[in-house]
């Protein structure tokens, strides 16, 4: 089950390009991994959204989402600043909300993980969000050398409208088979504008 809105629509965003889709994924490091402490990694993390393409090859074939549906945006500096010199937020190391991306040893159970599931080395890391406060600064994510080596170098961010004008682009007359595409079908024959 999705825990929130942004995760089933990123869900049915990758059903209707071809993916399936899990959501909410335990994994967790084991105890025989390098840095293995049992009171700080017995917890699981979860993965938002994993989607599997069975056409595809390369990074292409495996979509691996961290939904963000924070109301106050996504703002990549600020993020940065939080993760690389291992500040607090709301009384939790920030690093924690991205610990496949800011730990080596939780980037291991990461991958590990997508390729139990899916059987690919090689995959596409999102973070989808609403929105990027401070856009001009997406490449200092994307581009993050530490976050490229220890999970991939297949990194994105996506907003909602990016998800919502790809959907909307796509949808002819006859009805969506989701809820989302229905529902943006319904929006464009009111003559709500989705797209920008």
């Amino acid at each position: 089950m999705k825990e929130d809105i942004l995760e089933q629509i990123v869900d049915e965003h990758l059903n209707l390009r071809g993916y399936f889709t899990l959501a909410n994924v335990k994994y967790k490091p084991a105890p025989g991994d390098a840095g293995y402490d049992s009171q700080q990694d017995s917890v699981p993390s979860d993965i938002d959204v994993i989607g599997f393409h069975p056409e595809k090859s390369g990074p292409e074939k495996v979509v691996v989402v961290s939904c963000k549906s924070w109301q106050d945006g996504f703002w990549i500096d600020w993020e940065l600043d939080y993760i690389e010199n291992n500040k607090s937020f709301a009384g939790r190391e920030r690093w924690r909300t991205y610990r496949e991306l800011a730990n080596d040893k939780w980037a291991l159970a990461f991958k590990r993980k997508i390729k139990e599931l899916t059987g690919q080395d090689e995959f596409q890391y999102w973070v989808a969000c609403l929105f990027v406060g401070d856009p001009e600064h997406k490449e200092s994510w994307t581009a993050n050398e530490s976050f490229k080596r220890r999970l991939t170098p297949h990194l994105s961010i996506v907003t909602l409208h990016d998800i919502l004008r790809e959907i909307h682009d796509s949808l002819s007359n006859t009805p969506a088979g989701s809820e989302v595409g229905r529902l943006i079908q319904v929006m464009k024959a009111a003559k709500i504008k989705v797209a920008a």
